[in-house]
């Protein structure tokens, strides 16, 4: 394992811009996640229902469904289920007004990142989870 993290995390980066999304591929590979992808809100609701993610980065504005709507689905979902440890989610946006950031959070995101953020950012960020 590395030095960092006590397990390997299983990622899904839900991001419509393939750029933004091999960025942060290319962080997370350093740390041997497993990384798994979603263009939008409604394929990451798809894929978090039929695989086991400890981790989701979130984009917040997509085609079809965008990040605040998709996580209201998840955190339904998983009171539903009355899953016992709920998946983190962690917004990645370009929006970096306060307003915004409440938005995050109040539709069940743990965190906030703005865009661009450096490997750092993002490591430290979820460092505070895992």
């Amino acid at each position: 394992m590395n030095e960092i993290f006590q397990k390997k995390l299983n990622v899904l980066i839900v991001e419509d811009n393939d750029l933004n999304a091999r960025f942060a591929e290319v962080i997370l590979k350093k740390y041997d996640f497993n990384i798994d992808f979603a263009t939008n809100g409604s394929i990451a609701i798809e894929r978090f229902l039929n695989n086991n993610y400890d981790l989701i980065l979130m984009d917040i504005q997509m085609p079809l469904m965008n990040g605040l709507e998709a996580t209201r689905h998840i955190r339904n979902y998983e009171k539903q289920l009355s899953t016992e440890k709920p998946v983190v989610i962690i917004a990645v946006t370009a929006f970096a007004l306060e307003h915004d950031r409440e938005n995050c959070i109040d539709s069940g995101m743990d965190d906030y990142l703005t865009k661009p953020y450096t490997p750092t950012d993002l490591t430290n960020t979820i460092k505070k989870y895992f």
